[in-house]
């Protein structure tokens, strides 16, 4: 057998990096393409009548992860609420996906196949299936809605086990056994929205940290605005470079995305945030700015999610942007 000469073998080599190059580039492009084709679709929705309230209260939609629902006494839509005359809400999960959020809204149907829920109630394990019957990785944490769902008219508890990465569904009652062999829709009590209120949409943080993560991001994020139905809507800048390396070109593309409707809350915090917080920096907190990093001063304990100041401070600019936009005006402000 002759021996394959170095040269030959550095060609061959280098053959098969291209190829990889070439098949990786190809794949990002299709998972662009496919994302900005759902970004077309929703931004080009007719608008759905039914799913709105006619309450007349004025309104902020809060919607977001941990960086949002937060404690009651450290959250900026707490703060918010305390600076203006607006009724605030929030809205989202613990840890929450854009796409979470998507489906929490209902603008995302969810379904499960291939189950049997038992006549007692025993926790069954299912997995969670788009109208595709793609698996989705989703609803992992606590959140404003699906917990209590229904699957095939049956009521119960939708829970994620961490530990043995699964789901499981129990019912309430004892009943009689059902046999799940299709696409079934799992159904939860899914929030009507005011029409003309402002949103306030501060998602990303927990999303697949993949190459092409960002357009998915931006697709969910117009699957929210399409179904909140309003063109008064604000989206916040994404923060963690600690947990986002490239936080920095993520934002840019949400920026062009987004337009005047990009509040660039990480800008804002690394430059003008330590003085009008009016707090004395720390060592750490100039370790931290030489990273790009979010000043720890601002920050809880797991160095992601904000404190009071944090809270205190994006709640002021949310306040200003909405202003600059004329959602609301200065009479508005308490």
């Amino acid at each position: 057998m002759k021996k394959i000469s170095f040269p030959l073998v550095v060609i061959l080599l280098i053959c098969i990096i291209i190829t990889l190059i070439g098949y990786n580039t190809l794949t990002i492009r299709k998972e662009s393409q496919k994302y900005q084709e759902l970004q077309q679709k929703y931004q080009n929705q007719p608008l759905d009548e039914t799913t709105h309230s006619n309450a007349n209260t004025p309104t902020i939609y809060c919607i977001g992860d941990s960086l949002t629902i937060g404690a009651k006494s450290s959250s900026y839509p707490t703060a918010l609420s305390s600076a203006t005359n607006f009724s605030v809400n929030k809205f989202g999960g613990a840890q929450d996906q854009t796409q979470d959020i998507a489906i929490r809204m209902g603008k995302i149907k969810i379904y499960t196949n291939n189950i049997t829920i038992p006549e007692t109630v025993t926790p069954v394990n299912l997995k969670i299936y788009d109208k595709d019957n793609n698996v989705l990785n989703v609803l992992k944490g606590k959140g404003s809605n699906f917990t209590t769902v229904e699957i095939a008219g049956i009521s119960g508890k939708l829970k994620y086990n961490a530990t043995k990465k699964t789901h499981t569904f129990t019912r309430d009652q004892n009943g009689v056994e059902k046999v799940i062999t299709k696409l079934t829709q799992i159904k939860s009590e899914i929030p009507t929205f005011e029409k003309n209120n402002v949103a306030i949409i501060f998602t990303g943080t927990y999303d697949p940290q993949t190459q092409n993560g960002i357009f998915k991001t931006i697709t969910y994020q117009r699957a929210i605005i399409n179904q909140l139905k309003t063109k008064n809507y604000i989206v916040v800048s994404l923060t963690s470079k600690r947990r986002l390396p490239i936080v920095d070109d993520m934002n840019k593309v949400l920026k062009e995305e987004h337009k005047e409707h990009f509040l660039d809350f990480r800008d804002y915090l690394l430059n003008d945030g330590i003085k009008d917080a009016k707090i004395t920096l720390t060592a750490q907190d100039k370790k931290d700015l030489q990273k790009g990093y979010i000043p720890s001063s601002f920050l809880q304990a797991d160095m992601l999610n904000g404190n009071a100041k944090f809270n205190q401070l994006l709640a002021e600019q949310i306040t200003k942007k909405m202003i600059d936009l004329k959602y609301i005006n200065k009479n508005d402000i308490k």
